[in-house]
This record gives C-alpha cells, sequence and structure tokens, in this order.
C-alpha cells in the first residue's frame, strides 16, 4: 500500500515540481527557520540576507550575484504616486520571479517590494520545518509595514504567493487590490489530497542528491513532503475563502489556458463570479474560453497564446512573469528548460536551439523541438492593464 501512495505522490510532485505550495511554533529560531517579527522592512532584508547567505549551498563560484537572485528586495520609484506593491514568489522559487514587473511598476512610481518565504533561498532541507503560519505570518507583518510608508497597499502573488496574498487580503482590510499571477488556488490532479497523509510516512520522493544538490542560482530542483503539505495548506486557505464570499475590491488576474499546473478552467469562472468589483480584469492567455466563463463579461480580455512569430504554441505557468528581455529566462536567456517527453532527437534539437519553439510543460504538437516557454510577449500590454486597473 504504501508503495502505490509513494507511486501516486511521485506522480503529483513531477506535475506540481515547477510551482509554482502541523505543529505551530512560537520561536522561529528554535527550529531554524529565517526570523520573523522585524519592525521595518531594512530590518526585514539585512536579517534575512544574513540569514541565506549563511544557510545557503551555493551552486555557483559568482555568490553574491546567486545571492541577489535570493533576498528581499526593494525598488523605490524616482516619482513615488503613494501606491506600494508587497510581491510574493511561488513554490520552490525565489523573488527573482518579480525583478521585471517590479522595476516596471517602480517606473511608474508605485514603492515595490518582494519577499522571500521561510524556508526559500538555502536549500530545501531548510523548508522541512516551515509551516503555513509562517508564510501567511511574514506576508501579514510586511503588508502592515508597507501601509506605514504608503497610502494604498496591493499585494502581487504568483503562484503559490497568489494564495497566500488571496489569504491576507481576505483578512486584512488595509489591503486595496490584488494582482494574481497564474494563481495555485486550483491544480490540475487531484492526487495533491494524498500530500497530508503521505507526509507522515515519506521526507522525500526526491533527495537533494538525487536532484543533483537540490538548488540552482534561481529556485529548488525539488522539495520535501512537508513542505508539499504546507503549499496545500496555502491552496485551501485561499480557495476556502474565495468560495465562502466575495471580494470585492479590483483584482487583476492573469492565467493561461494551458497551463499545465494550475486549473485555469476552474479559477476563471469562479473568479469572476467571486471578484465583484467592475475595476477588476482577467486576462486569458489562449483560445478556447473554460466552461462556464462569462464571455460578455467586459471586464475579461482574451488574447491568443499561439505566436508563430515567435515560435509560441502555448504559454506556460512560469512564462507569465518575465519580460522577453530577461537576461535569464527571455527571448534570448540563457535559461532553457527542453520539455520532458519529446522525442530524443527533437530534445537534441532543443538543447542546441536549433528550429524552437515554446510551450507548456505538457506541448508535443506539429513535430517541433519545444523548450519551456519562460517569458511574455504581451509583458508590457501586462503592465500597462495594471496600471491602469489601480487609477482612480
Amino acid at each position: 500500500m504504501l508503495n502505490r501512495q509513494k507511486f501516486l505522490v511521485s506522480v503529483l510532485v513531477l506535475t506540481t515540481a515547477p510551482l509554482a505550495g502541523c505543529v505551530t511554533f512560537e520561536d522561529n529560531t528554535a527550529r531554524d527557520v529565517m526570523p520573523l517579527g522585524q519592525t521595518s522592512f531594512s530590518q526585514y532584508v539585512e536579517e534575512t540576507t544574513r540569514w541565506i547567505d549563511t544557510h545557503r549551498r551555493y551552486v555557483t563560484d559568482n555568490r553574491q550575484e546567486e545571492l541577489s537572485h535570493q533576498v528581499p528586495f526593494e525598488i523605490k520609484p524616482t516619482r513615488p504616486n503613494g501606491k506600494g506593491v508587497l510581491m510574493i514568489h511561488g513554490f520552490t522559487d525565489s523573488p527573482y520571479n518579480f525583478v521585471d514587473i517590479a522595476n516596471s511598476l517602480a517606473d511608474e512610481g508605485y514603492l515595490v517590494r518582494a519577499v522571500v518565504l521561510p524556508g526559500h533561498g538555502t536549500k530545501p532541507e531548510d523548508m522541512q520545518p516551515v509551516t503555513i503560519d509562517d508564510w501567511d505570518r511574514l506576508i501579514d507583518e510586511q503588508t502592515r509595514i508597507l501601509r506605514d510608508d504608503v497610502s494604498e497597499v496591493y499585494l502581487a502573488g504568483f503562484s503559490t504567493g497568489a494564495n497566500l496574498a488571496v489569504h491576507e487580503a481576505y483578512e486584512n482590510k488595509a489591503v486595496d487590490g490584488l494582482i494574481l499571477i497564474s494563481p495555485a488556488l486550483s491544480v490540475r490532479t487531484s492526487l495533491v489530497h494524498f500530500v497530508p497523509f503521505v507526509s507522515h510516512f515519506i521526507d522525500w520522493l526526491r533527495t537533494p542528491e538525487e536532484a543533483g544538490g537540490g538548488n540552482n542560482a534561481f529556485r529548488y530542483r525539488t522539495a520535501p513532503m512537508q513542505a508539499l503539505d504546507t503549499f496545500k495548506d496555502s491552496m485551501d486557505s485561499a480557495m476556502g475563502r474565495l468560495q465562502s464570499s466575495p471580494y470585492e475590491k479590483p483584482v487583476v488576474v492573469f492565467m493561461a489556458q494551458n497551463d499545465s499546473i494550475v486549473d485555469t478552467q476552474e479559477l476563471l469562472p469562479l473568479m469572476q463570479k467571486q471578484f465583484t468589483s467592475a475595476r477588476s480584469r482577467f486576462v486569458w492567455y489562449g483560445d478556447t474560453l473554460p466552461e462556464g466563463t462569462i464571455a460578455s463579461d467586459k471586464r475579461l480580455t482574451v488574447l491568443t497564446d499561439y505566436l508563430p512569430k515567435y515560435r509560441i504554441r502555448s504559454f506556460s505557468h512560469l512564462g507569465l512573469v518575465y519580460s522577453p528581455d530577461n537576461p535569464y529566462f527571455g527571448m534570448n536567456g540563457s535559461e532553457r528548460f527542453c520539455l520532458r517527453g519529446q522525442e530524443d532527437h527533437l530534445r537534441e534539437l532543443c538543447h542546441q536551439r536549433r528550429n524552437l519553439w515554446y510551450g507548456s510543460w505538457n506541448e508535443n504538437r506539429d513535430g517541433h523541438p519545444y523548450a519551456r516557454l519562460t517569458f511574455n510577449p504581451y509583458f508590457n500590454g501586462q503592465i500597462d492593464l495594471i496600471v491602469n486597473t489601480f487609477k482612480k
């Protein structure tokens, strides 16, 4: 029976590993978890950076550059508009998720801050003692600190970070609106429900050693079962709040039809119903709307995800956050993820970057070699929509 359960959850982890997401302890230091409880963002950055530098398993020779991808950051606008955005990265990811969006919003006058979730930034083993309470506490503390420095506070979350943003928005009336990118309130596999049970028996499905050290310069390659359980807690918390009552402040949502992780077909109709503000906006990257979608909703924008000009066949979970100009994940970036499941000769062409096309993790059409799409060709329009939504 245990082998059967291990197989099922192995499938879950293989499905959700690109995500983007218990006993509660008051004293984080007793569990060797990154410190919380700071009274200013500068104190938070200083203490968190020191903690990450001390605990990180470095994987490149350029330690300072690698560290810069992992630590919280702030960008102060040259022409402040009185508004601020707190940015929350995804499961096993890093604050670098938001580097392009952060710079773009700062150019528009926003004070931008990005946090790092406890357990991230160092090595996958450090996720084991972390609970959902730690993540929620961090977001609540930094939301309240940001609120002291600006007149309006918005939360931006990618994947699991979107779950945490939704939780905080329902709990904290000081939040003025949300930016949700590939929100992971519902995933495509029901196997996620096995995680709490299996985590009592299995610590790892793929140990850090099996995962080549467990991390790269930007994110983790694996996660312990306890961390998957914490992700599920974030999903259940956000979905429970969304289903139980409407949210009346403006929300901007970006989702891809072919997201291989998030059940966007379930979420779009639900969010149309529960995010009730006339100022809310829903952007659907795809050509077919889910059943139950209100196609006549003037808040909805549908953009094709088939763009032969850019050799894009479909949009991915990760691809919504990065600019085409990003040096690592952009059109000419150094990071490439050749898709699983394609024939060997196509994978070889992908690694050689010959006739390369882009798509979601599950893309396998037209006989092209495919890499995962890691940038958004609509990036500038996405920024414009965010800015225009929150103008008064």
